[in-house]
């Protein structure tokens, strides 16, 4: 568990899913709540996380990476 997320903000942050360098947009967990500190997002039903093997921080307004993390391990 990270516990010592910063960032240092973007115009229309989201939280997501990706495996091996490519986010999947479908699993679009909603706007990043805070730029420091632990947080947690709910997985809609429908999104199999075994699937995936890292976290997103996605700026949708330009379609591009801010952060990824890798997940497990």
């Amino acid at each position: 568990m990270q516990r010592d997320f910063t960032f240092d903000g973007a115009p229309d942050a989201r939280i997501g899913l990706g495996r091996n360098g490519r986010y999947d947009p479908d699993t679009d967990l909603g706007a990043l709540k805070k730029l420091k500190g632990q947080q947690s997002y709910r997985l809609r039903g429908g999104i199999d996380v075994s699937k995936y093997n890292e976290v997103y921080v996605w700026c949708r307004k330009f379609n591009v990476p801010l952060g990824v993390a890798k997940l497990g391990g």
